[in-house]
């Protein structure tokens, strides 16, 4: 019972103060790991591994404390026709309260995300032969501060029912309210310079290490990218953008959809900043200070990998 219904066991029995206190308990401590890596500051690669630890141990001593605690108590036994409510209960809880409640979770603090296309290549990596990346959002990030050039935010792509998370991509900003944005590959340029810092920029042009510089985006391949759903119309650029507004792009300029064909980005779209990728152990680092990207741990041509899938 308490595996369906956190507490279920503790109010039937006739526990009520107990029941509410372990179901809230639960549901708060499995929000901790979002409040906790969602904080918009940089952390060392073993300060990511010791909070991983941690919360990964709180979460296992509370579940065997409540288990334990759930066997003790004496609960009426269930007819048939209890068990048929109970279980009818289990499938609501499941199917509406956890989505209501992950979706205020994702709204107001955090959330974790599968890296599933291939725009942010080779800072992202989404299913491979081997791994996907997993990075975490802090949606209260840009409660008090506006989004910088160069971070890596999420923003909604369409609206959902409030029962779903609102669906959302990652892109780098590259262009900031008022700045006139405009691309001659494989750089791109903002109110006609050169656009090389933060260094991240510098390495997206180079045209190495995994990266393929900007390019525009009638050599996108939209089509392929959204699987038979019509392309979107292409934006004309120079574009100069309003007082709300940011130009978007995917550091894996031929294989994303952004800004180029979305036009730019205000900043009510914006959910929050990806900060840093969680999973897998290995791939474990920053998305903050980008910056400290390891050359000599250059990732496979996007090519080669899309030969072994």
């Amino acid at each position: 019972m308490s595996l369906c219904i956190p507490g279920s066991a503790h109010v039937l029995s006739g526990r009520w103060k107990a029941g509410i206190m372990w179901f809230c308990s639960l549901w708060a401590l499995s929000c901790l790991d979002s409040f906790v890596l969602s904080i918009p500051v940089s952390l060392s690669f073993a300060t990511i591994i010791a909070i991983l630890i941690f919360l990964f141990s709180s979460c296992v001593i509370c579940y065997i404390v409540f288990l334990v605690s759930s066997y003790r108590l004496t609960v009426p036994r269930f007819r048939y026709y209890g068990w048929f409510l109970f279980l009818l209960f289990s499938i609501i809880y499941k199917v509406f309260v956890v989505e209501f409640i992950l979706s205020l979770e994702g709204t107001y603090i955090g959330r974790h995300s599968r890296v599933v296309r291939w725009a942010m290549y080779p800072t992202l990596i989404p299913d491979s032969p081997h791994w996907e990346d997993q990075t975490t959002t802090s949606v209260w990030a840009y409660r008090f501060s506006d989004p910088r050039r160069g971070d890596i935010i999420g923003f909604k792509m369409g609206e959902q029912p409030w029962w779903k998370q609102p669906r959302h991509v990652s892109r780098r900003v590259v262009g900031l309210p008022g700045e006139t944005v405009d691309i001659c590959p494989p750089y791109v340029f903002v109110n006609g310079k050169k656009l090389l810092d933060p260094p991240i920029f510098t390495k997206i042009s180079s045209c190495k290490d995994g990266y393929s510089g900007y390019v525009y985006a009638k050599d996108v391949d939209t089509e392929r990218i959204l699987k038979g759903v019509l392309p979107p119309e292409e934006i004309e650029l120079p574009i100069t953008l309003g007082p709300d507004e940011y130009f978007l792009l995917g550091d894996n300029s031929p294989e994303s959809l952004d800004s180029r064909h979305l036009g730019p980005i205000p900043r009510e779209a914006i959910v929050g900043q990806v900060t840093r990728i969680i999973f897998p152990p290995w791939r474990i680092q920053e998305l903050i200070t980008f910056d400290s990207y390891n050359e000599n741990d250059t990732p496979e041509p996007l090519d080669k990998l899309l030969q072994k899938e």
